[in-house]
């Protein structure tokens, strides 16, 4: 119901009317969208997985809190992504994130995935790296509260790989795109619902700032929690020599 009132209100809006009505030659240069990647039971699985690895890293209090709640209202095997989530009161959400960018989230840099101990998630996995320019890749997993949100920023070219690909689980944002020329800089608003996919690389990243916000206060003025899958290339910095290189060649006139 959430989902089909943001799909309803965000039609409304021109920038997303312009996305939806063309083809993906309305993105900017290096933004790709899969809009539809992961079907509802593979949402199901991946969601649960992704707020597993969170959990563990919760204190004995919380976790306990998390298992009560549980067994008074065990989920159903039909429950859409959005009901996969617990009160929020069962979290811990971080007011502010260290650079100011994120608000009211969860977060954690992942190693490993634990494949075996969850059918169907390896398949979904080998899935989604298909998506992936090239490898060697680390993967994050962010937790955003019903207030949470992903402010304004462009990434850093000096501290950051090529390319990101994100999942979108559980309830809707608006992902918000400006570019950042001089001139009258255009603007997008891309929808990001459960279960869809994209992939941000080069310049969209560098020089469009990207925000991940609500699409409109819902009837009851309540947003629904969302996770982010993010997986990116790895960063390599280049090396001192390629980087004297660099120096020297400014030095020419």
């Amino acid at each position: 119901m959430y989902a089909r009132f943001c799909l309803q209100v965000l039609c409304k809006r021109p920038a997303f009317r312009r996305v939806v009505a063309r083809n993906s030659t309305s993105f900017p240069t290096g933004f790709t969208l899969f809009p539809k990647f992961l079907d509802a039971q593979e949402q199901r699985i991946l969601l649960t997985s992704a707020l597993c690895r969170l959990d563990a890293l919760e204190s004995k209090r919380v976790r306990k809190l998390q298992k009560q709640h549980r067994l008074v209202h065990p989920p159903s095997n039909e429950a859409s992504t959005e009901d996969l989530f617990l009160p929020e009161n069962c979290y811990t959400f971080q007011k502010g994130h260290y650079d100011n960018v994120i608000r009211d989230y969860r977060e954690m840099h992942l190693t490993s995935w634990r494949e075996s101990e969850i059918p169907g998630l390896a398949q979904i996995l080998n899935r989604l790296y298909t998506l992936c320019p090239s490898g060697n890749t680390q993967t994050h997993i962010l937790h955003l509260a019903s207030t949470g949100e992903i402010l304004p920023h462009t990434d850093n070219p000096n501290s950051s790989g090529t390319w990101i690909l994100a999942v979108s689980l559980g309830a809707t944002r608006v992902l918000h795109l400006e570019g950042t020329s001089a001139a009258t800089p255009p603007k997008i608003d891309v929808p990001l619902m459960s279960g869809s996919v994209y992939l941000q690389r080069d310049d969209v990243r560098y020089h469009w700032k990207h925000a991940v916000v609500h699409p409109h206060p819902s009837p009851d003025h309540i947003n629904g929690q969302r996770v982010s899958i993010i997986i990116r290339v790895c960063f390599e910095p280049p090396s001192p020599s390629s980087s004297l290189n660099v120096v020297q060649d400014r030095k020419e006139p």
